[in-house]
């Protein structure tokens, strides 16, 4: 046996409240009759008054609250198997770890807080599954899909450039690398199940492959529903150079020692998410939450059946019993219906 509310048994201490109320009654009683001077008198007035009743009204009262605080504690007797089903889509996201990411042009800069971002997305999610894809010029799954989100907030504080070698952007890649993390089987997740599967691309969209058309086709044949995220400002920013210890050691230049603008590409990431949805990541402002309502209006699939054994909750039975005593209390009267010829002390 187990309790629901275990904490909720102090309660019981009103039933012994209750019987010390009974007892001061009778012995306010009593005082009152010792006042009236007559004892003799004041038992044969009180004849119609019967004390054994008031005494199983009293012990009934008391029953009654005892049950009542068991009830609220909820008691659970006996377990009974329980299913729980988890429903949800398949969402992969594609972080855009590229040098020009380290722009600045929002705060702390475009990879920061495109991480924040996604974050802040993760804690909006319930029962998808989630995967994490980072790309540059090449791509490799950082997380496959799981509904540990912890552990995907732990891969995106360990996303850097510095992870992939081959510099510039390449969104075939990433599309590629999305459809070989749908693939890949998923332990209690049935295989033949037919899921929902989203890509969200978050990058500034500066895309250095041609073929654009192609990408999207290959997604769409995959049965994936592509969505985009551009951080960044429109208007063009140098790319901070760190050294090997963290510290700014100046701006990326070109061949010809002018130094290197990027700016927010919205084109092509708008493109991309043609049969999805475009989100911006702007300098004091974010439409990336609005994704949650998109991927809902998804055909939700079923991830995995759970089966557990659970308590069953039986505090109907000393509920109901503490109903019926109340009941009866109120129906038994402490008066009798002829008054006995024996005179009886009424305490």
């Amino acid at each position: 046996m187990d309790w629901l509310f275990e904490s909720y048994l102090w309660a019981l201490w009103a039933s012994p409240l209750v019987v010390l109320l009974g007892l001061y009654a009778a012995w306010r009683r009593r005082i009152l009759q010792n006042r009236f001077g007559d004892v003799a008198l004041a038992q044969r007035l009180s004849q119609s008054v019967s004390g054994r009743r008031r005494r199983y009204k009293s012990f009934l009262m008391t029953i009654a609250v005892a049950l009542m605080a068991v009830a609220l504690a909820g008691p659970q007797v006996g377990t009974q198997l329980r299913e729980m089903k988890r429903e949800g889509i398949d969402l992969v996201i594609a972080l855009d770890v590229s040098a020009s990411m380290l722009a600045e042009d929002v705060a702390p800069n475009r990879l920061g807080r495109a991480r924040n971002e996604i974050k802040r997305l993760l804690g909006e999610l319930q029962g998808d599954r989630v995967g994490l894809i980072i790309f540059a010029g090449d791509a490799f799954i950082q997380c496959p899909l799981t509904t540990d989100y912890s552990a995907v907030r732990l891969f995106l504080d360990v996303a850097n450039p510095d992870l992939l070698p081959t510099p510039g952007t390449d969104f075939g890649a990433a599309i590629r690398m999305a459809i070989q993390a749908f693939e890949v089987p998923s332990a209690g997740i049935d295989p033949n199940a037919t899921r929902s599967k989203a890509l969200l691309i978050v990058s500034d969209g500066e895309n250095h492959v041609e073929g654009l058309e192609n990408m999207i086709n290959e997604a769409r044949e995959a049965g994936i529903r592509l969505y985009a995220a551009g951080v960044g400002d429109v208007t063009g920013t140098p790319i901070p150079v760190y050294n090997d210890r963290g510290q700014r050691t100046g701006y990326k230049r070109d061949l010809q020692g002018q130094i290197v603008s990027t700016k927010l590409e919205e084109a092509g990431l708008k493109a991309l998410s043609a049969d999805g949805a475009y989100f911006q990541v702007a300098r004091t402002s974010s439409s990336l939450s609005q994704l949650i309502p998109a991927l809902n209006q998804l055909d939700q699939s079923t991830m995995a059946v759970d089966e557990f054994e659970d308590y069953d909750l039986k505090y109907q039975w000393p509920l109901a019993l503490a109903l019926f005593l109340l009941c009866l209390d109120g129906v038994i009267s402490v008066r009798r219906k002829k008054p006995s010829s024996k005179p009886e002390f009424v305490s």
